[in-house]
């Protein structure tokens, strides 16, 4: 039997034992509610799969000729951040303080596009500081709808280089023998700023030590243009206005979420939901709010005990998908002014792209857009939360059967674009496992997932670009004119007069 010494003793020594696993918790993990990623729209990094998971599935892919699969675990060379500005971690706090995503902190607005409607009540600019950093467009148009800073490194990890691109610093002249690829796309092609490497990055040392492996006189460079929200509108108005004075060689497409109005073809038309039912598995908890808000070991014992099960999808309404007259789901026409999921809009915006390109003797390359859904799909409530809940609120009430059909359909557009206008497409879809411990939400893909993907696209470019290597199309050897690069020097605008 214990006496009242020993008693104490354990109960002193289980106390304390508990008050260090709370601070080490506290110290080293988040907890309770409202863990939200610091990218609007996109999910915190939940992913459980580790780079063995990718190198296993690296094994079982095929591999282009000249390439080596050991490549696969290589890092690019490390940005060097600088310090970040003071005005930047002002503003920053001043927009946390005011209710603003603090991702747009580091926007350089496009003026006319905040002269424009978004000072109405629900508009973005509702809440913000008198002023704002803006930049005056090329053709007076409202895309793209902001860039980021030059020479910059943000508060959430974003380094850019002297034309306000995520990456390394390039010249502006191409220097001899380069070939450059330019990335561009929305947040699934910049990814998570706090990423130590978005996926075209990984790209450009692979691409390098291919060249090298197979005795090829050229250098590869790598431009990321994408950033967040962004639509092909948007897109296009970066290629003409940004990447064209920096002549890129070939321009990699890789986007389809952000155009993805798939309600339109739901019948009866039915909404989104804001946030799950409360009597959803994945929305509910065993311990107390409270206690959960307050306590790293209550959250995470709650948090374990749901991780112990997965989830399958919840009952559904009834519904039906309509497809518009004439659009044929198995074997679309690219071209039909019909075409769901704003595609008529993409296809306009791909052909300005390719028009904006042939001047200088550059060509879009087209990708298919990975989303992870399937029919009895099971999800853990802990490490594929967010995939969880975005394929049951901003999906909702899209079976995950019916997610998948109409992302296949978007890609099946993609291919008959690519077919049609005879230019390259990288598979990238229908390489990418659907395996949840690759992404953080349905479209967005832990770091790990991003190399895998990354990956993938690099192993469908190398027989594209041999090609053109051995044909002697590139590197090019003749410079067409390039139209003038933009200014990067941002100004102060008024936001929202007379508010």
């Amino acid at each position: 039997m214990f006496d009242k010494k020993s008693l104490l003793l354990v109960v002193v020594s289980t106390t304390g034992g508990l008050i260090a696993c709370e601070i080490g918790l506290r110290l080293l993990t988040p907890y309770g509610a409202g863990k939200a990623s610091p990218i609007p729209g996109i999910a915190a990094a939940a992913g459980s799969g580790s780079l063995e998971t990718a190198v296993a599935y690296v094994a079982r892919m095929g591999v282009a000729r000249g390439t080596d699969r050991r490549w696969f675990t290589e890092d690019p060379e490390p940005l060097k951040p600088g310090p970040v500005d003071k005005a930047t971690l002002a503003r920053y706090q001043d927009f946390g303080r005011r209710g603003i995503p603090q991702l747009y902190a580091q926007f350089i607005f496009n003026a006319v596009f905040l002269a424009g409607g978004g000072c109405r009540t629900d508009g973005i600019f509702r809440n913000f500081p008198d002023k704002a950093l803006v930049f005056d467009p090329p053709g007076k148009t409202e895309y793209p709808r902001f860039r980021f800073p030059a020479d910059a490194t943000e508060p959430d990890g974003l380094v850019t280089n002297r034309f306000g691109l995520r990456g390394p610093q390039i010249p502006l002249e191409k220097p001899p023998r380069t070939i450059r690829l330019a990335f561009v796309g929305a947040s699934t092609t910049v990814n998570p700023h706090n990423f130590s490497f978005s996926y075209p990055e990984y790209t450009a040392p692979w691409l390098n030590r291919f060249a090298q492996a197979n005795g090829m006189d050229v250098r590869f460079e790598v431009l990321n243009a994408g950033r967040e929200g962004l639509g092909s509108t948007d897109i296009a108005a970066i290629v003409r206005g940004e990447l064209a004075p920096l002549g890129p060689d070939v321009v990699v497409y890789y986007e389809g979420a952000n155009q993805f109005y798939a309600h339109e073809l739901m019948v009866p038309r039915q909404s989104q939901r804001a946030t799950l039912d409360p009597q959803d598995r994945v929305g509910s908890h065993k311990l107390p709010e409270w206690i959960r808000l307050h306590s790293a070991i209550g959250d995470l014992i709650d948090r374990a005990v749901a991780g112990f099960v997965d989830v399958g999808e919840p009952a559904k309404p009834s519904y039906r998908i309509r497809w518009p007259a004439g659009v044929d789901e198995h074997r679309p026409d690219p071209n039909h002014p019909g075409l769901p999921l704003d595609l008529p809009r993409i296809v306009r915006d791909l052909d300005s792209i390719r028009g904006a390109l042939q001047p200088i003797g550059g060509e879009l390359v087209l990708a298919s857009f990975e989303r992870l859904a399937g029919d009895g799909m099971r999800l853990s409530p802990v490490a594929h939360e967010h995939i969880y809940r975005q394929l049951n609120t901003q999906l909702w009430p899209f079976r995950y059967a019916d997610v998948r059909r109409l992302t296949d359909f978007q890609n099946r557009v993609y291919r008959a674009y690519a077919e049609s206008r005879r230019i390259p497409l990288l598979d990238i879809a229908g390489e990418m496992p659907q395996d949840p411990s690759l992404f953080s939400d349905t479209i967005h893909m832990t770091e790990v997932g991003e190399r895998l993907k990354a990956w993938i696209a690099f192993q469908q470019l190398v027989p594209y670009l041999r090609r053109q290597i051995e044909n002697g199309i590139l590197p090019r050897t003749s410079r067409q004119p390039l139209p003038p690069p933009p200014s990067l020097t941002p100004h102060e605008m008024r936001v929202c007069p007379g508010r």
